[in-house]
């Protein structure tokens, strides 16, 4: 097979990624090595970041006429600056203290949940009866409650793809256990063994009438030890379908007086809950399952942003509350702590190295990447290796080992590759994050926090270029074929594009250059004007009026090496 020049240039150099080949004593490559270049970019991951928060009610205290989800705003809340993923769907279900729950009601749970995957969020949901304390009744009697869970359960069912998690729920204001006015489930405080019995019966029937693969959240660690044993997750005990397994936290007096007012047991007033029995056994949980709240006031320096960073890192904090408490997220946003928590929370992949390495009939593939956010993937989701075939567009698929739910800090990832299932051929080489349910929808998968790697039509990450010949990995090694020293050729701006984009390059002594612009085949599409630039920057306006949708790679000669770049045109 005799390759172009162009295909070589290609096979070594993506974007501002070095695929570098190493070659063993006898001088055949042993493996081609890509790296990769960390973004400091908001990203729009799905299950982590930002919340925003939504009531059922048009009025915040008395369950009037049901108020649906604005698909347009929350569509904003996406795509606006902040990059918010998960919706709070707030039910208030105190038209039904003595009834069943209405069709009519159950029919606008199904359109909410409709509007939020049209636009691409998730949910975490949560069923109350009322918001206001008062000497009445908080919730229904026990068996009414589990009548309404029951009639829960189909829904759930059937939108388990948008569902983060379902939070308990059903007793007390704001459904968060603590003010019940009832004798079957007790008042924080004063519960007795029988009512905690009556209030396990309640999560039980959540746990039953919810899809194994959604987490539940409880208010405070006191409840989850109650109900279901102090015995703390491990890696060998976590992931199942046991109660322990499925019961994460939520937290709705962060860093607030009173052990987060009553979150944590045994800190006084104004006592610190770090390193209290319920704060070590949260944090050892929510390795594992979700952790998410709000706060509710100022508590300084606990409400400082480096401690809140701090403790947010401390019990893997995955999703915050953007609407409450006005002055603690004022108080951030002015230190510049928001903007931290905004790339932090939840996972934070980033590869730095991409390795493909011949092992006999294999290319193993090693990932070297780092996660630094605060928690840990909490569902469940498979990773892809994607080969595709530059020309005839066909691909192979390799999943990758393990479970991304286990991938913190520093750590490597190897996927055996069987080459012999490929044609000769030029690949692009994608790392493929879906979402199970929802696997034709890009903004369900999870992008690397990297520069240049993400396509937002796919939903994947771009890992760069190999060639496949005689089911072996192939790489250029001609001497014509230098790492880029002299000069140096920047991703055109803006990546897509449409029609117009900006290619920059550095030179650093001056000499003569060639730009120019390919299709995938390798046919020459555009040629600027060429000729002897000096050193230092330049930028070229390319505007591809008359050219049709699809993938161009950019060429650059100069300083005696040449470096190639992909960019997108979207019309």
């Amino acid at each position: 097979m005799n390759r172009s020049v162009f295909q070589k240039n290609l096979l070594v150099l993506l974007f501002l990624t070095l695929a570098i080949p190493v070659l063993n004593e006898a001088g055949i490559q042993a493996q081609t090595v890509f790296t990769y270049t960390e973004s400091d970019e908001i990203i729009a991951n799905p299950e982590r970041g930002l919340q925003k928060y939504s009531i059922t009610n048009n009025t915040y205290y008395t369950a009037t006429n049901y108020s649906s989800i604005s698909e347009n705003t929350i569509s904003g809340w996406r795509t606006g600056p902040e990059k918010v993923t998960v919706i709070y769907r707030y039910f208030l279900l105190g038209n039904f203290m003595e009834t069943e729950i209405s069709e009519t009601y159950l029919n606008n749970i199904q359109i909410d949940f409709d509007r939020i995957r049209n636009a691409g969020l998730k949910t975490l949901v949560r069923f109350s009866y009322t918001n206001r304390q008062s000497t009445d009744p908080q919730q229904p009697v026990k068996a009414l409650i589990l009548q309404h869970i029951e009639q829960l359960a189909p829904v759930l069912e059937q939108n388990k793809d948008v569902i983060v998690a379902h939070q308990a729920g059903f007793i007390g204001t704001w459904g968060e256990w603590y003010y019940t006015n009832s004798t079957e489930f007790g008042s924080h405080g004063s519960i007795f063994p029988t009512q905690w019995l009556n209030r396990k019966e309640v999560v039980d029937a959540m746990l039953a009438a919810t899809p194994v693969e959604i987490p539940l959240q409880v208010r405070y660690p006191q409840a989850k030890i109650t109900m279901y044993g102090s015995t703390p997750l491990t890696g060998e005990t976590a992931y199942s379908d046991t109660p322990q397994a499925r019961i994460g936290f939520y937290n709705d007096a962060f860093l607030n007086i009173w052990g987060d007012m009553g979150t944590y047991r045994n800190t006084g007033q104004f006592g610190n809950p770090v390193g209290t029995d319920d704060y070590e056994f949260l944090s050892n949980e929510t390795q594992f399952l979700p952790m998410s709240g709000e706060t509710n006031g100022l508590n300084a320096p606990r409400t400082d942003g480096d401690n809140s960073v701090m403790e947010m890192d401390l019990t893997n904090w995955s999703i915050i509350n953007r609407d409450y408490h006005s002055s603690v997220l004022n108080g951030w946003i002015n230190s510049g702590h928001l903007d931290v928590m905004l790339r932090f929370l939840g996972y934070r992949f980033v590869l730095s190295r991409a390795t493909f390495e011949q092992n006999g009939a294999d290319i193993d593939v090693t990932l070297a990447m780092e996660n630094k956010g605060y928690a840990r993937p909490f569902l469940s989701r498979e990773a892809w290796l994607i080969f595709r075939n530059l020309i005839t567009e066909e691909e192979q698929s390799f999943q990758v080992p393990g479970d991304i739910r286990t991938w913190e800090g520093e750590f490597d990832v190897v996927t055996p590759v069987d080459i012999a299932l490929f044609d000769d051929g030029i690949y692009e080489v994608y790392l493929s994050m879906p979402d199970i349910n929802l696997v034709d929808r890009p903004e369900y998968a999870i992008r690397l926090a990297n520069e240049d790697v993400w396509e937002p039509e796919t939903g994947r990450n771009l890992l760069g270029y190999i060639e496949i010949e005689d089911s072996a990995l192939a790489v250029s090694i001609d001497e014509e074929v230098q790492l880029p020293q002299g000069a140096l050729l920047r991703q055109n701006y803006p990546n897509p594009f449409n029609p117009g984009t900006v290619i920059a390059f550095e030179l650093a002594e001056g000499g003569p250059v060639r730009l120019s612009v390919y299709d995938i085949t390798g046919r020459l599409i555009k040629e600027f004007e060429n000729g002897v630039f000096p050193a230092g920057e330049h930028r070229v306006q390319w505007e591809a009026s008359g050219i049709s949708s699809g993938i161009y790679l950019i060429r650059l000669d100069a300083a005696g090496i040449t470096q190639t770049m992909r960019s997108t045109l979207l019309k």
